[in-house]
């Protein structure tokens, strides 16, 4: 997800630099200009948002997989505790 952030920033910067040189009219230069650099500025802002997003993402990810380490663990030392108990019952009662 990291490099989806850096690719989408890559191909963007072209286009808002484009949009910069569009002029909208002969008489309103400055207001092109500034529509340009507004539209870099949200370009900008976006790429960094789809950035902390992956890294938050990558975050929940690793949380989770650590959780899911943890149940399988307790799962299979539960499951043990239960065959254990199940022999010693089986030992206790055939005596």
């Amino acid at each position: 997800m990291h490099t989806i952030a850096l690719h989408l920033a890559v191909a963007t910067t072209p286009a808002a630099r484009h949009l910069s040189y569009v002029r909208l009219a002969a008489t309103v230069p400055a207001a092109s200009q500034a529509a340009g650099g507004l539209m870099l500025a949200v370009v900008a802002l976006v790429a960094v948002l789809l950035a902390v997003i992956a890294s938050a993402a990558r975050g929940l990810v690793a949380l989770l997989s650590e959780f899911l380490r943890v149940a399988a663990a307790m799962t299979s030392f539960f499951f043990t505790m239960v065959i254990v108990v199940v022999v010693a019952v089986a030992l206790l009662v055939h005596h």
